[in-house]
């Protein structure tokens, strides 16, 4: 079974995980606390280690999944560790009912199942299809809705989405990460992109821009010592 498995499939399962863990949590709304979740549903302690040297790390301890964090200054750090190992824990679980070994789980989906897992508690399938449509794909209403993840989350999280976008991350200035769901993309900014990240970059405010085949939305997620920028483009022809 598992040598034909498609991707579609994989993901569709992780859906149906997730939904069955926050039904079985009681939680019926965004934001999700994956570290109150893993506390309180799981049975997992979460440590705060000011000698943990990675962001996390996980152990068992008289049968007890223990996870340590290194402080963080921001508390969405601290809730994608936790996702992500909430993945973890149950990733054998998951692998079991789709009849995948464990050793081809990784070379088959080409990523961390424990990531794909994140993404899709921090954000799930089955509310955000709804509020992207309804918030207009607008990136800081969607993070006070969302708001125990990140921006970039929320943002990676749109190319799920049948809607087709090119999402684009910029730091410093420099193209981070840049990935479309339909569209084959250059590592370099269109002009209206350009146009529209300059806007946001400079000024610190949202922008949106069109020319006569594409509509840019840019938010800034600007920090005292960090500049970033996320693009969101669609293509009208």
């Amino acid at each position: 079974m598992h040598d034909d498995l498609p991707r579609e499939d994989m993901i569709a399962a992780i859906d149906r995980m997730v939904e069955e863990l926050l039904h079985s949590a009681g939680i019926t709304q965004p934001p999700v606390d994956a570290i109150a979740l893993a506390q309180r549903h799981l049975g997992m302690t979460v440590i705060l280690d000011q000698r943990q040297p990675q962001r996390g790390r996980a152990q068992r301890m008289m049968g007890k999944r223990q996870i340590f964090l290194k402080p963080e200054p921001r508390e969405e750090r601290h809730q994608w560790t936790v996702a992500h190992e909430i993945g973890e824990h149950l990733k054998s679980e998951l692998l079991e009912c789709l009849e995948i070994p464990p050793h081809e789980a990784r070379a088959m989906i080409g990523e961390s199942l424990a990531n794909l897992f994140a993404y899709r508690l921090l954000v799930p399938t089955c509310w955000f299809a709804e509020d992207a449509r309804t918030l207009d794909y607008d990136l800081l209403a969607l993070k006070q809705r969302y708001a125990t993840s990140s921006h970039e989350v929320i943002a990676w999280r749109w190319l799920d989405l049948t809607a087709p976008c090119v999402v684009t991350i910029l730091d410093k200035e420099r193209i981070t990460r840049r990935r479309s769901n339909a569209w084959a993309t250059r590592r370099q900014l269109l002009p209206v992109e350009e146009r529209c990240w300059r806007i946001v970059n400079e000024h610190g405010n949202p922008a949106m821009l069109r020319d006569d085949e594409w509509t840019v939305q840019g938010w800034p997620v600007h920090e005292l010592d960090w500049k970033r920028e996320v693009l969101r483009s669609v293509h009208e022809g």
